[in-house]
């Protein structure tokens, strides 16, 4: 489980610093300009009326009620390794994302959003990044205290949708550009990878039976 979690986290890293070096040059450049006029021009209102659930979901409101409640249960457990898993994948996405977006500091889409644009800066997407984090280091965590391996199945299938989802809302509410999302994906991945890691070491567990 280490080697493969070793992988993903070099992976996913070697994606995200690519994107960071390519995202505004061709033909990224031009990618971004095109989606981002297509979603505010000839999106589906229905479709973007979808994403705003989404979007709540990966922001501070939808992963704060779920982290503190998954926080009472590992209080309740006394389960202090995990507690500190999960704040440093919730917490930590945040501010790694805040850091590196104050150091890109690109600007944002501004072609007819669907709301109002956040006034940080666009790469990148922190609820991409928080939504595969967060959400996943929930997931982690919660398929470990399930005994049916079927519902384990069914709630990795919902988290990855879901995290998938959370991303893409961001692109059809007009506040991000294609390569930030992407981008933000990749940073979630390796961040909760490099989280498992550090947990496993600390904890000496094998996480092969999450997702099992």
């Amino acid at each position: 489980m280490e080697r493969r979690l070793l992988t993903v986290l070099v992976a996913a890293s070697a994606a995200f610093v690519a994107l960071a070096l390519a995202y505004d040059h061709e033909p990224l450049s031009s990618l971004d300009g095109d989606v981002a006029r297509w979603v505010a021009t000839d999106l589906p209102h229905a479709l973007e009326l979808a994403a705003r659930p989404f979007s709540w979901l990966g922001g501070w409101i939808g992963l704060t009620a779920l982290g503190v409640a998954m926080s009472v249960v590992l209080v309740r457990e006394r389960a202090w390794v995990d507690l500190g898993f999960l704040v440093a994948a919730l917490l930590g996405t945040n501010l790694a994302t805040s850091l590196l977006k104050s150091g890109f500091d690109r600007e944002r889409p501004d072609v007819a959003p669907a709301v109002p644009l956040p006034p940080s800066s666009s790469f990148p997407s922190g609820h991409a990044a928080e939504g595969v984090a967060g959400l996943g280091a929930l997931a982690v965590l919660a398929a470990e205290r399930l005994p049916d391996p079927r519902a384990r199945t069914w709630l990795w299938g919902a988290v990855v949708v879901a995290g998938a989802a959370v991303g893409l809302s961001r692109i059809a509410l007009g506040v991000h550009y294609v390569t930030d999302v992407v981008a933000g994906w990749c940073f979630g991945l390796a961040w909760l990878a490099a989280c498992l890691l550090v947990r496993n070491r600390v904890s000496g567990r094998d996480v092969s039976s999450a997702g099992s």
